[in-house]
């Protein structure tokens, strides 16, 4: 492909664009823990992090950021989970550039899909998180929902999201408790 064509002229030492990526912020008001597999947890620190992570992006001029999820932590009382998530929220958009999110299952613990989608500014077609973003001529980048066929984050009612039928019987030998898993949570057999 030529320069001009979504590639850098090899001659220009300057990037097309430049991002910050962030994942499991994992925010909570809560003491110090351990996750539920027994990782040590600072969750009134994580603020902290963000805050220096978003001060360096600033300085460094980023053109944009990106959430990989779980802002907000599993462990996170639920009747302060909408409180969380935007002090979180707020501290994000002190980034000088747009941020896209990506829904992370922790989010789906605390908070309806529905109301994350949002808060997240997330463009919804019936209820999932796909979406695109061009930061540049010639780029794209396409944001998947990987919670869309999931037993978490929708209502009970919507079945065509809990049943993974097909791909539960094409699933490997090394991933079979998995799937078993997901075929017990839609009702099939593995």
């Amino acid at each position: 492909m030529a320069p001009g064509k979504g590639l850098p002229n090899p001659q220009v030492k300057q990037p097309l664009f430049s991002f910050g990526v962030i994942t499991d912020v994992q925010h909570a008001d809560i003491p110090d823990g351990r996750s539920f597999l027994g990782v040590p947890r600072y969750y009134r620190h994580s603020l902290e992090v963000l805050q220096r992570a978003l001060g360096k992006w600033n300085a460094l001029k980023l053109d944009f950021s990106m959430n990989f999820g779980d802002i907000v932590d599993g462990y996170c009382p639920k009747d302060k989970s909408l409180i969380t998530i935007r002090k979180v929220l707020d501290e994000f958009s002190k980034f000088d550039g747009p941020v896209y999110h990506i829904i992370g299952n922790h989010c789906l613990y605390n908070l309806p899909r529905s109301d994350l989608t949002g808060l997240f500014n997330i463009p919804s077609f019936h209820g999932t998180a796909y979406y695109e973003f061009s930061p540049s001529p010639e780029y794209r980048f396409i944001v998947l929902d990987a919670f869309d066929i999931s037993a978490i984050g929708w209502p009970v009612m919507i079945q065509e999201h809990l049943q993974p039928s097909d791909s539960c019987k094409r699933r490997t030998r090394t991933s079979i408790r998995t799937a078993r898993l997901d075929c017990a949570v839609s009702g099939e057999d593995s």
